[in-house]
């Protein structure tokens, strides 16, 4: 069975590159991840080597040849939870690094992962660049918003846009987003919420300034509000 190759930017704890290589197909042989936390959990669930590097100093040209290019650039100027600049911020001018991988990389498959909140922001023009800038370099490009709950059976509601491009017209001709599975799996199936911890893990009135509005919202162990 052949094994496909991928490069993976703002790798994060790598989880992508976890659900990547769990088919059984794919080999992460490049990562970046310039946060520190981040590189440390990424460093003990992976056996490959972490570029800890600011991804504009990196030299594209020398990179890997790969099928893949995987990239989950900084969401943070196009979420609701953060400031929403989209381009004007320069988290989101890191698209545009992400860009400059693929096209010295030249893979056959693009993967890119962000809140779905970028399919609407700037009236969608800030999507409509992303788009049209994988088309003029030659993918043909599959999108959808799809949220956690529906496809790992974990009771957490997170919303992701996910955009493919593929060289192959053909292949993306028979490309299918995954099908929704029954979430069955409840909270007090991982959280235990009777066994009293350390203070430090918890929201308290007179230390979080957003305690009011999380008071508001959490009105039973069914709740789970996640911030950012």
């Amino acid at each position: 069975m052949k094994r496909y190759t991928a490069i993976s930017l703002f790798a994060g704890v790598g989880g992508i590159d976890l659900g990547f290589e769990q088919t059984g197909k794919v080999t992460t042989v490049w990562a970046n991840e310039f946060d520190k936390n981040a590189s440390i959990t990424f460093k003990a669930n992976h056996k490959m080597q972490l570029h800890v590097d600011d991804i504009h100093t990196v030299d594209k040209t020398k990179l890997p040849k790969v099928d893949i290019v995987l990239s989950s650039f900084p969401c943070q100027a196009f979420s609701i939870a953060g400031y929403r600049k989209g381009f004007d911020d320069e988290r989101g001018n890191l698209f545009f690094e992400t860009l400059d991988v693929i096209k010295a990389t030249k893979p056959e498959v693009v993967f890119l992962e962000n809140v779905k909140n970028l399919l609407t922001h700037d009236d969608g023009n800030t999507f409509t660049v992303i788009y049209e800038a994988l088309e003029q370099n030659g993918y043909y490009v599959e999108t959808d918003v799809l949220n956690a709950k529906d496809y790992g059976n974990i009771p957490q509601t997170r919303e992701r846009i996910y955009i493919v491009g593929f060289k192959d017209e053909n292949v993306r001709n028979r490309f299918q987003f995954p099908k929704e599975i029954e979430l069955t799996t409840k909270l007090s199936d991982v959280i235990d919420f009777d066994t009293k911890v350390e203070d430090k893990y918890y929201y308290i009135a007179k230390k979080q300034k957003f305690y009011d509005q999380l008071e508001e919202v959490i009105i039973s162990q069914n709740t789970i509000v996640m911030v950012a």
